[in-house]
This record gives structure tokens, sequence and C-alpha cells, in this order.
């Protein structure tokens, strides 16, 4: 990547940093997740399994997902589905990229071809995600996942002007060196991701840690 192209995106978010404070913005995160069967699964923000959380700045927030149900087909009851591994394992901040000056609109994301280079754009405009914590909970049990912070990527790297934490994807590059074992966890109560977000220009958090997670309908 040339270096104009790193400086360019850091000059843009210079500008979008000072409108960001001025505006009090904001970023809706959620948790996207696809079990290896693809038997429970949350892609969406609003979903009634999902727990968000607004990025109002720098802070530690958490996104989880939970309440998956199926029939016993012996009982005809609804008994609590066990989500195991991975297939799809993201937190995506909805127009983060954008607003930061380091999404699909801004100039030299054209020429961004890895998740590497995305995140490289991301990082030049001082973002940084970071004390990244996964925890799994069975039966009233909370268990965290080990994972490797040096193989997760973070950027706009769908190009739709979201800022996306890929943990692992099988689809992305992450499916290549895996910052989890993405075969190696289960879970039947829920499962959340804890991060830290800084360098967003947009200060701290109103409670400088977690913002309160609202569970859709």
């Amino acid at each position: 990547m040339k270096i104009t192209k790193i400086l360019g995106a850091a000059s843009a978010a210079v500008v979008s940093a000072a409108v960001l404070a001025a505006s009090a913005s904001a970023y809706e995160a959620f948790l996207m997740y696809a079990s290896s069967d693809w038997s429970v699964q949350c892609m969406d923000a609003t979903s009634e399994n999902a727990t968000t959380a607004d990025v109002t700045g720098d802070g530690t927030y958490t996104v989880a997902i939970s309440g998956f149900e199926w029939e016993d087909e012996d009982t005809a009851e609804m008994v609590p589905a066990t989500g195991t591994g991975a297939t799809v394992f993201c937190v995506d901040i909805d127009g983060l990229a954008n607003a930061l000056g380091c999404g699909k609109d801004a100039e030299g994301y054209d020429a961004l071809e890895t998740a590497a280079d995305k995140m490289a754009f991301a990082q030049a405009t001082g973002l940084k995600i970071s004390d990244v914590v996964i925890t799994t909970n069975t039966d009233g049990t909370s268990t965290d996942i080990a994972v490797d912070e040096s193989k997760l990527y973070y950027g706009d790297i769908e190009g739709n002007g979201k800022i996306r934490l890929e943990i692992f994807n099988a689809y992305g590059d992450t499916s290549k060196d895996a910052p989890i074992d993405a075969a190696g966890f289960s879970f039947d109560d829920s499962l959340s991701v804890t991060f830290t977000v800084s360098g967003t220009g947009m200060g701290a958090a109103a409670d400088d840690t977690a913002t309160d997670a609202t569970t859709g309908d």
C-alpha cells in the first residue's frame, strides 16, 4: 500500500473525527454468527436473539447472542439449542468505517485487496480494536475462548461502510489462519464478545466502559 493512500485516509479521519465529536453519533454494533452446521445463526442486529451495543466513543463494549431454541421431537417442548463451532463469527459496527474515513467511499479504498490491507487502512485513521474477550455460557457456566489477537482483522472488510471485526469467517481471510479454534467450542445459553475501541476521535463513551445492551424485539 502506498504511504500517500494511508496519509490520505488519516487526513480524512481528522475531519470526520471532528464531525463525530460534535454530533455525538452512535454506531450500532452486533454479533454476526452461524454455527458450523448453520443450525444456530444470528445475522442481523434486529434479530430477537441479538444483544447490541451503541458505540459512542472510545471504550469497551459487549455484544451477544442468546435465546436459541428448537423443538424436542420426543416431548414437543421447546428446549435450548446448542451452537457448536462457527462458520461465520464477526462483530459489525454499522456506519463507523464511513464516518472515520476508512470505508468504501474513502479515497484509496478501491485499491485495497485483502483484509490485512483494509485493516491497515483503518489503522491509519487511528482506529484500534483490542482486548477481545469471547465468552460462552452453557448451563449457567461461563467459559472464555482462547483468541490470538494478532490474527484478527478489522476494517471495512465487506465494503459496506461498516467496521467489521472478523474473528472467524469460513469465506474470509481468517479461514487461512484462524484466531480461534473455530470447531472447538459450543454454547446453549449465550455467546458474547467484549472488545475495546480506541482512536475514534469521539472521546470516551458515556460510562467509559460498556454501553447498555438492548435486545431487539
